[in-house]
């Protein structure tokens, strides 16, 4: 969401737009901007809308021409000129989320996510605006559960820095074997992100070499294991580095309404095997390369045999890749047709 915002920022600038970027940080009171405690959050989430309703206000002029909100904040706007667009981003729904990662949290605050934070305030943040989603799940989640129409904007990415690098030369850089075969998952060891799933891989596969970029913390088990290299709070620069080090890459998310890991490698002509996601299913589905989506994410024994099909010719797979995928993240997420595009949905 941050790049999202970061890149708008950016592509709005260099269209002549004067963007001002309103957060919980520069609208708010202290109570607000940092609150105590869960329960004083829960009401600074609710509040933050009208504090960034008010800051709306203050800039209210016939110049104004739009008011780009997203997520659960927007639910408040003061009356705006009849020229300036209301426009609500969904980066996924709170609702569609809520099912999928039940397991993992207590029961009420599965209600509290479900009801109050999707079907109240994300729900109401986008009545009444133009809707655009991050992606076709996205957008068909907001249509089952808050009966909106709305148009798949995509993500923003930088297709010159994630893109294809000779592989030998970027696993000398990181120090990594040059002949060993290489599997990559970059995420976090959160149960959502199917780190489980990963950790049996690695089991499964003997063979492989892996490298976990990860953020936050790190199971004392892949400390200790030697056939795998870690890379903790990887830079962006080191990014495109691994994607091109790598054989394969894997993203067994349990819930993803995008999932910039599987376009980021693509980009870069590395094959994901992935759980279906906003990103994966849209770059992979429909594709000769439609079987590196694994529709069961519990079916470690089709991630296995799809990660040994690639490891059988990975050059081929990666020529592949690039010749049927990149094209597409170009056309979709390039940075300078991404800005254009949402403008134009946005009707600016």
């Amino acid at each position: 969401m941050e790049h999202f915002v970061r890149e708008l920022e950016a592509g709005l600038d260099r269209l002549g737009y004067d963007v001002t970027v309103l957060h919980r940080l520069n609208t708010s009171p202290r109570w607000v901007a940092r609150p105590g405690n869960k329960w004083v959050g829960y009401a600074a989430d609710v509040a933050l809308s009208w504090y960034l309703g008010r800051q709306v206000r203050k800039r209210l002029g016939p110049d104004l021409a739009a008011v780009v909100s997203n997520g659960p904040f927007g639910w408040y706007l003061p009356v705006l000129p009849d020229s300036a667009r209301k426009v609500h981003f969904y980066h996924g729904t709170y609702r569609g989320q809520a099912d999928v990662i039940r397991p993992f949290i207590s029961l009420s605050g599965a209600l509290k996510l479900k009801w109050w934070d999707s079907m109240v305030l994300e729900r109401q943040s986008g009545r009444g605006k133009i809707v655009l989603c991050n992606s076709d799940q996205t957008r068909e989640e907001v249509h089952k559960y808050f009966g909106y129409a709305s148009e798949t904007a995509w993500y923003p990415l930088d297709t010159s820095h994630f893109a294809s690098l000779d592989k030998l030369d970027s696993r000398r850089k990181l120090g990594l074997p040059e002949k060993e075969k290489i599997g990559l998952f970059v995420g976090s060891s959160h149960p959502t992100k199917g780190f489980s799933t990963v950790q049996k891989l690695i089991d499964i596969l003997p063979d492989v070499r892996w490298c976990l970029a990860l953020r936050g913390s790190i199971p004392d088990e892949v400390v200790a294991n030697g056939r795998i290299s870690i890379f903790r709070d990887a830079t962006r620069d080191m990014l495109p580095l691994l994607y091109n080090s790598a054989d394969f890459a894997v993203c067994p998310s349990l819930y993803e309404s995008f999932g910039y890991v599987v376009a980021e490698s693509l980009a870069c002509g590395t094959p994901v095997v992935a759980s279906p996601g906003g990103a994966s299913t849209a770059l992979l589905g429909r594709t000769p390369l439609e079987h590196l989506l694994v529709p069961d994410v519990h079916s470690l024994s089709t991630f296995e045999s799809v990660i040994r099909a690639i490891l059988a010719d990975p050059e081929r797979y990666r020529a592949m890749v690039l010749r049927l995928i990149r094209p597409e993240i170009e056309k979709k997420m390039g940075a300078e047709h991404w800005v254009g595009r949402f403008r134009e949905l946005a009707r600016i």
